[in-house]
């Protein structure tokens, strides 16, 4: 089961801004922001090359899976159903 996604984003990057709109409708999900130029390190560790990027991680803060670049709020929700 899904319950944490950390969204990566940089505040230049459209996407990632269009992209909170559909975040902010998932409910039950903890959802965390995580901007690359801010956190630069965190960023590099995980591997993140591009923007945006969501990791999905289940209840005991394993990474699942991830997703990169823009998609609908339909596309996360497929991603979040897959792991219940």
């Amino acid at each position: 089961m899904i319950t944490k996604i950390e969204k990566y984003e940089a505040s230049w990057c459209g996407p990632c801004k269009a992209m909170n709109k559909h975040l902010s409708n998932i409910k039950d999900i903890e959802i965390v922001k995580i901007d690359i130029t801010e956190n630069e390190e965190t960023a590099t560790e995980k591997g993140i090359r591009s923007v945006p990027t969501l990791i999905y991680y289940d209840e005991n803060g394993e990474e699942k899976t991830r997703t990169v670049g823009a998609i609908s709020y339909d596309a996360i929700m497929k991603v979040v159903d897959s792991f219940n």
